[in-house]
């Protein structure tokens, strides 16, 4: 599964949008067959040809309903949507990200779900994180696309030859990569990426997640770093690691997450952390140096308080605007949940295809899936707790979420240069987040 980069939003004129919707030909409603309601759907090109299979099973299922699949560009999806939705010829149904949700609400783009139809029962069976993801100041917006975690990785033979065991705390990571460094086996035994990028705050809300602390409250007020000092502790922590204890790879500055994967399979460095379906993939031999060899952990963590890594989440949504409201539901039910026969067929297509990961907890148990993590080498028990225990992102609906993900990613880069001080960056990401809601973003 491939990491999706958001494209940052172009500056356009309204005039410009909707020159740029009229001239894509998008959105536009086309008459259906004799007799069927016609339901418009987009979503950005990831394995297009996988969706409109699932869009055709879907119309063999409901033979009254006609749908016009459309995929966008994925690089420029967030844009040409603010186009169409500016134009007024957005689709019915479409894909949203969790980082993009709120502001889509607070636009009016986007109507809530709460009350359709086997919702509820649909919902039971999500994971929390996904879940969270899912709704926007207390109302739910959408069904589950896909959802994944943030995972950290060991290599066995390094921590069996070093005598360790898996680390689950950020002290026995310290104690676990000074022995495999004494041992001559790394020189740098944790290699990751932190260049600026759409996962590069990942590890460090799941370092503050599985310690069991808070970076903001319910009403996404930052509580870091004064309230709750879990978030310096860590940032601390890091920097004693990379350049106290020497066991963090200094390289990881100038590498993103992509390219801190392929170095790690390529055999660099024995821990890493990375976006879920990495492990698959670092456990194939068609891809890794390293496969067989390498395993999850419990994601580290100050303290182990049994708390997941962050976790974070797609979703197919509706159009506030859609004239086929109950039509548009029925398709986000049955992409973003049960077929006909009650199965979860879309997204298990999806995991058994690409290893893009599933929001539901009974997939935990379905023996195909089950057989192809077996084969990836998962250890089960552990992927199970991980993405049981995961957490959303706590100001992740908000509007101004983006701005503030990269401004916080900088002021921890400049720490890791030694620029700056843990305080004194957390300090200047909390006036941030303060500043960019009172802006609203």
């Amino acid at each position: 599964m491939t990491t999706f980069v958001r494209a940052p939003l172009p500056r356009l004129s309204r005039r410009g949008l909707l020159a740029g919707a009229v001239a894509g030909g998008l959105g536009v409603r086309r008459a259906g067959a004799a007799g069927k309601t016609t339901v418009t759907f987009a979503g950005w090109a990831f394995e297009p040809q996988v969706t409109e299979a699932d869009v055709n099973r879907f119309m063999q299922e409901n033979p009254d309903l006609e749908v016009k699949y459309t995929p966008l560009d994925l690089q420029l999806y967030n844009a040409k949507m603010v186009a169409l939705f500016s134009a007024g010829s957005q689709p019915d149904a479409f894909y949203i990200r969790d980082t993009d949700l709120g502001a889509w609400v607070e636009a009016g783009w986007v109507q809530p779900i709460e009350g359709m139809k086997n919702l509820d029962s649909l919902d039971a069976d999500i994971f929390p994180f996904n879940l969270q993801s899912l709704k926007y100041r207390g109302k739910q917006y959408g069904t589950p696309y896909y959802g994944d975690i943030f995972i950290y990785i060991y290599a066995k033979s390094a921590l069996a030859k070093a005598g360790m065991k898996p680390p689950v705390t950020l002290d026995e990571l310290k104690n676990a990569a000074l022995e495999v460094k004494k041992a001559g086996i790394a020189e740098y035994p944790i290699l990751k990426g932190y260049k600026t990028d759409v996962d590069g705050l990942s590890e460090f809300w799941s370092m503050v997640f599985a310690s069991g602390g808070h970076l903001f409250d319910a009403d996404m007020n930052p509580v870091y770093p004064t309230q709750d000092k879990t978030a310096l502790g860590v940032l601390e922590w890091l920097v004693d690691a990379m350049h106290t204890w020497k066991i963090l790879d200094p390289r990881g500055l100038e590498l993103d997450q992509t390219q801190a994967r392929d170095a790690y399979i390529g055999g660099q460095g024995v821990f890493t952390s990375n976006v879920g379906n990495v492990f698959p993939r670092a456990n194939n031999p068609q891809y890794s140096k390293r496969a067989g060899d390498l395993q999850l952990t419990r994601f580290p963590g100050l303290q182990d308080v049994g708390k997941g890594p962050m976790g974070w989440t797609r979703l197919y949504g509706i159009s506030a605007d859609t004239k086929v409201r109950d039509a548009s539901w029925r398709l986000i039910y049955y992409m973003g949940g049960k077929d006909a026969a009650g199965a979860y067929s879309t997204a298990k297509d999806w995991y058994l295809r690409y290893g893009v990961g599933y929001a539901f907890k009974s997939l935990d148990k379905d023996p195909d899936i089950i057989a192809l993590q077996q084969k990836a080498g998962y250890d089960l028990d552990v992927r199970s707790q991980q993405y049981g225990t995961a957490q959303a992102r706590e100001n992740i609906s908000a509007p101004w979420y983006s701005d503030w993900d990269r401004y916080t990613q900088q002021q921890i880069q400049n720490v890791l240069l030694g620029q700056t001080k843990p305080q004194e960056a957390l300090m200047a990401s909390a006036q941030k987040a303060r500043e960019l809601k009172k802006s609203g973003g």
